[in-house]
C-alpha cells in the first residue's frame, strides 16, 4: 500500500514543517484564527512541529520521498496513543508557549476555537459507533510541487488501505478545491458543516466502498 511512499523520518522533520506551513498559509481556517499574514506565517511555523508529534503519537505519517514534495497522516481509530510522543509533544509546548503568546491572545484564540467546536463532533458521532476505520490528516504538497501526482499518490495509498482492511476513511478540509479533488479520488460529502459569523465551513468527507456507515 505505502510502498512508493516513505515513513516521516527525523531527516524529514525540518522540511515536512516548512510544507505544513505553505501549504496551510491561506487555510481558511488559519485565516481565521490569525488574519494577520506575517503573524500568521511565524505561528505556523512554530505549531507544525508540535502537530507532527501529535500526529506521531496516534498516527502514521508518509512523505512521497526524501524530497518531501508531500505529506500525510493516517491513523487508525481505536488504536493506542503513544504516550511517549504525546509527552514530547505536550513538553515542547510548553516551553514554546511563551514564545506564541508574543504573537496571539490566547483569550481570543479559545473564543473562535470553541466557535468550531460543531465540525469536531461531527467526527465524534463516527468515533462512537464504529471501530477500526481510518483517519486521514494534514495531507499536503509544496507548492512548487503541485500538479505533479503527489496528493494522488498519497490519497490511492490510504485507499488502498481502507481497502485491505474492509472499512471506511474519513477526513475533513475547509477549501472546495479540496472537496473537488477528493470527491475526484471517489470520497463523498457527508456533512458541511457551516458556522456562524464565520467565513468558510468545514467539510466532513468519506470514502465508504462497502457501505458500512449507511
Amino acid at each position: 500500500m505505502y510502498d512508493y511512499l516513505l515513513p516521516l523520518q527525523k531527516r524529514h522533520l525540518k522540511r515536512a514543517s516548512e510544507i505544513l506551513t505553505e501549504s496551510f498559509i491561506d487555510n481558511p481556517m488559519f485565516v481565521y484564527f490569525f488574519s494577520e499574514p506575517k503573524k500568521r506565517r511565524k505561528i505556523l511555523s512554530m505549531t507544525f512541529p508540535i502537530v507532527i508529534q501529535v500526529l506521531q503519537s496516534n498516527g502514521r505519517l508518509f512523505v512521497t520521498s526524501d524530497h518531501v514534495e508531500g505529506l500525510f497522516c493516517v491513523s487508525k481509530h481505536g488504536e493506542k496513543t503513544k504516550i511517549g510522543k504525546l509527552l514530547n509533544a505536550a513538553f515542547t509546548c510548553a516551553i514554546r508557549i511563551p514564545q506564541f503568546l508574543i504573537h496571539l491572545s490566547l483569550i481570543e484564540f479559545l473564543r473562535k476555537a470553541s466557535r468550531l467546536q460543531p465540525a469536531n463532533s461531527t467526527l465524534a458521532k463516527y468515533k462512537m459507533r464504529f471501530d477500526n476505520f481510518l483517519l486521514v490528516d494534514s495531507v499536503c504538497v509544496d507548492p512548487a510541487h503541485r500538479h505533479q501526482g503527489h496528493m494522488t499518490k498519497m490519497m490511492k495509498a490510504a485507499i488502498e488501505e481502507t481497502k485491505k482492511r474492509k472499512t471506511f476513511c474519513l477526513l475533513q478540509t475547509e477549501t472546495m478545491k479540496n472537496v473537488r479533488i477528493y470527491k475526484h479520488l471517489g470520497f463523498s460529502v457527508v456533512e458541511e458543516v457551516r458556522f456562524d459569523h464565520i467565513p468558510f465551513s468545514t467539510f466532513v468527507m468519506i470514502y465508504d466502498p462497502y457501505g458500512i456507515t449507511d
